[in-house]
């Protein structure tokens, strides 16, 4: 039997999302919280550094970063407590599968892909359309309904940082653990999730909670190449919005 098909005791509970998305914050929040244990993007190992590395981007390699080892380690940490995991799709590329996201509660977070990517290219102009994430986030979108997980568990970057409390709180009634709204607060400081992640970090380790938007920020300036990724990731962005949770939506 693969490590992909052992059973577990726990669930795993898995955000998708796509970078510069806010998603760490709510990683943060599920930190705090001290009853999962909390993986910070273990496909990225698999993605950038192993002999099945989709990216040329670095030159380094990591023992123990193919596609089974990284399940293993999820799947051994199911074995004792629940599991949450953030993760941005595309470094699960050629892994979305029924047979594995068929082992997670799979849930979303989605960000308008003029602003996700223009913070994205300031940390590297040469970002790729796969890195950019919006296919691989529908292709995974698209998984979990044909697993019928329905309703899909959306939750939109906006919404999200306006009212963390609300928001949180419905995504917790939907995959079926308890709110805890002491854990919306937090001491900053780097974790040890983010060791090898964390010049994307810094800002996040500064912060006590989540971080209202500007409501008047100033539209994102994208150069041409970025433009035409972001404008072919809207119809991701536009499907996945248009069902997101709502402090109302309490049903898985």
């Amino acid at each position: 039997m693969s490590d992909a098909e052992r059973p577990t005791t726990h669930p795993i509970v898995v955000l998708w999302t796509t970078p510069r998305s806010g998603s760490t914050a709510f990683e943060r929040m599920m930190i705090e919280r001290g009853d999962h244990t909390v993986f910070d993007e273990p496909f990225s190992v698999r993605y950038y550094f192993s002999s099945e590395r989709r990216s040329d981007r670095f030159s380094e390699r990591v023992a123990d970063s193919d596609a089974p080892a990284v399940i293993e380690r999820l799947v051994d940490a199911a074995s004792t407590g629940p599991v949450f995991v953030k993760e941005m799709a595309y470094q699960a590329s050629g892994l979305l599968t029924p047979e594995l996201l068929g082992r997670f509660t799979n849930t979303f977070l989605v960000r308008r892909p003029d602003e996700a990517l223009a913070s994205f290219a300031k940390h590297w102009p040469d970002l790729t359309e796969e890195e950019a994430g919006y296919a691989r986030l529908a292709e995974a979108f698209s998984v979990t309904c044909e697993l019928g997980q329905q309703p899909p568990i959306v939750l939109e970057a906006d919404a999200l940082t306006d009212d963390p409390a609300a928001l949180v709180e419905a995504w917790c009634d939907a995959v079926g653990i308890a709110f805890r709204h002491d854990a919306l607060g937090w001491q900053p400081g780097m974790q040890p999730q983010w060791e090898r992640w964390r010049d994307w970090y810094e800002g996040v380790a500064r912060t006590t909670g989540f971080v209202p938007r500007q409501a008047d920020r100033p539209l994102p300036t994208l150069d041409a190449r970025v433009g035409q990724i972001a404008e072919r990731a809207r119809p991701v962005y536009d499907e996945l919005a248009a069902i997101r949770l709502r402090p109302a939506d309490t049903t898985v």
